[in-house]
């Protein structure tokens, strides 16, 4: 038996039958469906960081390998751009100019093409390429891979660089 509260003409307490008491089954039922459904619905708004990461780093990759070869051709002066497991990184060859001190770049390299890493680890044979000073007659491929995600980073026979996806 149940005890609901006190009433007021009879100044005592109200009691329930026992068929009164409790929750049925599909009240339960109907209470589960309903937390299911929200819990779904929360579930799928939650975003995949990893995915978002992923793109991003390959974004950033072309965009510093673009804004690179662009800076390139416009200096005059070769720029080297590596591209491994751990990341990305510009740098300027060496200077050749006998009268130069041996061995100092040839040039300063600006914030924009500091290293990169990735934001997780990547399979990726790692490659050298020279921007600015060399002509691009074929188009190269690079694959890459993080997990179960695949894309190939590719430079077009203008030498401009983009990032597709299977």
């Amino acid at each position: 038996m149940r005890i609901l509260g006190i009433g007021k003409k009879s100044r005592g307490l109200i009691k329930c039958s026992s068929a009164e008491s409790g929750f049925t089954l599909i009240e339960l039922l109907l209470a589960l469906t309903i937390v299911a459904v929200m819990l779904g619905i929360a579930v799928l708004t939650i975003p995949n960081h990893d995915e978002r990461y992923w793109r991003d780093n390959l974004d950033q990759l072309v965009a510093s390998l673009n804004a690179a070869q662009d800076e390139s051709l416009m200096s005059g002066s070769s720029m080297l751009a590596q591209i491994d497991e751990t990341g990305w990184r510009f740098s300027r060859p060496l200077n050749v100019n006998p009268m130069a001190e041996a061995n100092t770049p040839a040039t300063f390299i600006p914030d924009a093409y500091k290293a990169k890493v990735w934001a997780k680890p990547v399979i990726v044979s790692p490659i050298q390429l020279t921007l600015g000073a060399e002509s691009v007659t074929t188009a190269m491929r690079i694959p890459i891979q993080q997990d179960r995600r695949f894309a190939t980073l590719v430079r077009a026979s203008n030498g401009r660089f983009s990032w597709e996806s299977p």
